[in-house]
Order: C-alpha cells, then structure tokens, then sequence
C-alpha cells in the first residue's frame, strides 16, 4: 500500500532520535512518543481545539512520578493513568504508606481544582498553590504541568502535535496515479493499528 509507505516513511523521519538513530533507548523513547502521540496526546489537543471555541476549556499534563508508588521502571516516566491514585486522594489514606509529603501535596491540589471547577467552572477562582490556571484556547495552548511545583506552561511538543493533527490528515488523503490499488483512510489506518503493534513487539524485543 503506497500510503502506508507513505505514512511510515514520515513517521521514520518525524521520529527518529537524530542524530542518535543508533542508541536503542532513545529509538524506545521515540516509541513510546509514536503510540503516546497517536493515541492519546494529539487526539487530545484536536478536540480540546474544537471545544474550547465554545465552552472554556483547561488541559493539564501529569508529570509527577511517584517515587515509592510507581509500579513501572523510571525509564517510562510518568504512564497513562498514574493520575488516577492523585484524583481520588489515594495518597492521604494511612494504608498507602508507600506515598510521601510530596505525593500528598500534589493529590490535595488534584482535587482542590478539580472541586473549584465543578463548582465555579474555573479550576483556580482564586489562586491555588500560587498558580492561576489560564483557559485553553487554539492560538495560545496553555497548560498546567501538574508536579511539585505545579506551572502553566504553553505548547506542549508543537511539532508533533502539528505532524498528527495537520499533516498526518493530509498523507490520507494523497492519491496514487495506479491501475490497481486506490488509497482510503481505511487502509491507512488498518496500516497504523500494525505498526502500533509491530512497534510495541520491538520494544519488548529489545529490552525484555
């Protein structure tokens, strides 16, 4: 399939850890970026885009690693749902003594601004651990990087949020002039689901 090609051709060069292509845990990180991006973070950003001309609209990035808690290696960082002990308060029960000072300071903010904004709508009516969390909004993507020092932040990885939501659209809909294959957003995307497994074979190939 030529847009596969295509698309993995792109996906290549967007992604490689120039100029370490040969260091095989910066190509794991790389990786991870890939089906985090694809998954998660760009769809994320495209409907906040959407939303966000309509009703206000507040992102946030959880980037605290708990350093006790954690059920996975370092290298992973901070994984997809390692907020979750943080929203409900998982931290502060006597029993989860695994969590420290700083865990139990991040789930109290957690659940401060998540409290002001079902009840005001405004996530920080009043600021809340010395920061104000600034609307989203399509030509100035703020954020708040949740960690022990919570901060807004503006534009998080622009190049490949641009690469997913702008141009990797653009890749599905290129034509090829041939006789016997005519390209479709079906094949691309069954094309992605393979490479999104063929690249979580290689990682644990790698380093399992």
């Amino acid at each position: 399939n030529h847009t596969a090609d295509l698309i993995a051709d792109a996906l290549e060069f967007m992604y490689t850890p120039w100029p370490d292509n040969s260091d095989k845990y910066a190509l794991r990180s790389q990786l991870v970026d890939i089906i985090g991006d694809s998954v998660f973070v760009a769809p994320s950003h495209e409907v906040a885009d959407i939303h966000s001309q309509h009703a206000p609209v507040y992102m946030y990035e959880f980037a605290h690693r708990s350093n006790n808690a954690s059920f996975y290696p370092e290298w992973m960082g901070v994984v997809h749902g390692e907020d979750l002990p943080y929203d409900f308060g998982i931290p502060l029960l006597p029993r989860f003594s695994e969590y420290n000072v700083v865990d139990k300071n991040i789930s109290l903010f957690v659940m401060a601004v998540y409290a002001n904004f079902a009840r005001t709508g405004d996530p920080t009516p009043q600021s809340v651990s010395g920061v104000t969390w600034e609307r989203y909004n399509s030509s100035h993507r703020a954020y708040l990087r949740v960690d022990a020092s919570p901060k807004m932040t503006a534009a998080f990885a622009p190049r490949r949020m641009t690469f997913w939501n702008e141009y990797y659209p653009k890749l599905l809909q290129v034509k090829f002039d041939t006789k016997d294959e005519v390209t479709s957003d079906a094949s691309a995307s069954v094309a992605m689901a393979v490479f999104h497994q063929v690249a979580l074979v290689i990682s644990l190939e790698l380093f399992n």
